[in-house]
C-alpha cells in the first residue's frame, strides 16, 4: 500500500517544481507566500489579510528568522519580506492522523497591497466545490529529483470527493471532513515544499482559497489524490484568529 507524508522541505536547490506543474509569471498569484527560515523556503502560504497568512499546522518552525516573502516568482527576490510575529496552529491538530492541519500566521507589520501582492478571499463556511482547482508553490518537480525550485510553479488538478478519495486510500488515512482531496489523475501532485500553499478555484469570477496543501503520497505519485486543509470546514476558527 502507498504511504502519505507532509509536504514540507527546507532546502534551496535550483531545478524543481510541482510534479507536473509549469512556471508562473509575476502577478499571476499575488496572494502566494513563501515562508522562509533564514532565507530558505520551507512552506507556502496564502495572504488572507494584510497581516495574516493561511498556512498548515505542520509548517511550524521554532528556530531561526522566519519571514513571509510576498510578491515573488523567484522566491529569492520577494517584493516584500515581513517577519512572522505569531504562529497559531489549530488546537485539534493531530500529526499522527494529519487531521486539523490548519495554521494562521500573524505578521509583524502589514503588507502593502499592489499589482504583485494582494489578499485572497476564503471559502465560505460549509461551502462545497467540485470540478478543477489550481495549485501553486515551490514544491519538487519530479518524484525522485528532490530539490526545491527557484521559480513559482502552478498547475490545474481535479477535485476529488471525500468518498472517492477514501476509496483510493482505504485504511492508509482517514479522509475526514477537514480534508479536501485533489489530484490523482496521473498528471499533477503536490510535493515537498508545497505545504501550506494555496489550492484555489474560480467562483463567479472570483478566485477563492479552498485549501492549504497538507499531505501527498510519500513519493508524490500523481496517481494518488493529495490532501488539503479544507477551508470551508473551519472557516469560523480561521476568522477567530484574524484580530
Amino acid at each position: 500500500m502507498p504511504s502519505v507524508s507532509h509536504q514540507r522541505f527546507i532546502d534551496s536547490f535550483p531545478n524543481s517544481r510541482i510534479v507536473g506543474g509549469q512556471e508562473s509569471v509575476i502577478g499571476q498569484f499575488p496572494w502566494q507566500v513563501s515562508m522562509q527560515q533564514n532565507n530558505r523556503h520551507y512552506c507556502g502560504g496564502s495572504l488572507i489579510t494584510t497581516t495574516h497568512v493561511m498556512c498548515a499546522a505542520h509548517c511550524l518552525v521554532t528556530s531561526g528568522t522566519i519571514t513571509a516573502n510576498l510578491g515573488a516568482v523567484d522566491y529569492r527576490n520577494p517584493e516584500q519580506k515581513i517577519t512572522q510575529q505569531k504562529f497559531t496552529a489549530h488546537p485539534q491538530y493531530n500529526s499522527a492522523t494529519i487531521d486539523f492541519d490548519y495554521a494562521v500566521i500573524k505578521l509583524s507589520s502589514a503588507a502593502i497591497l499592489g499589482e504583485n501582492v494582494n489578499t485572497i478571499k476564503l471559502a465560505a463556511q460549509n461551502k462545497e466545490y467540485s470540478g478543477t482547482a489550481t495549485l501553486s508553490g515551490w514544491g519538487y518537480t519530479t518524484r525522485f529529483l528532490q530539490s526545491t525550485p527557484i521559480m513559482l510553479q502552478h498547475s490545474t488538478l481535479p477535485l476529488v470527493s471525500q468518498a472517492d478519495c477514501q476509496s483510493v486510500w482505504g485504511s492508509v488515512i482517514a479522509i475526514t471532513d477537514r480534508i479536501q482531496c485533489a489530484g490523482g489523475d496521473g498528471k499533477v501532485s503536490s510535493c515537498s515544499g508545497d505545504s501550506g500553499g494555496p489550492l484555489t478555484v474560480q467562483d463567479n469570477g472570483e478566485t477563492i482559497l479552498i485549501g492549504s496543501a497538507s499531505w501527498a503520497e510519500s513519493t508524490c505519485n500523481p496517481q494518488y489524490p493529495g490532501g488539503y486543509c479544507k477551508i470551508s470546514d473551519q472557516r469560523s476558527w480561521i476568522d477567530a484568529q484574524l484580530n
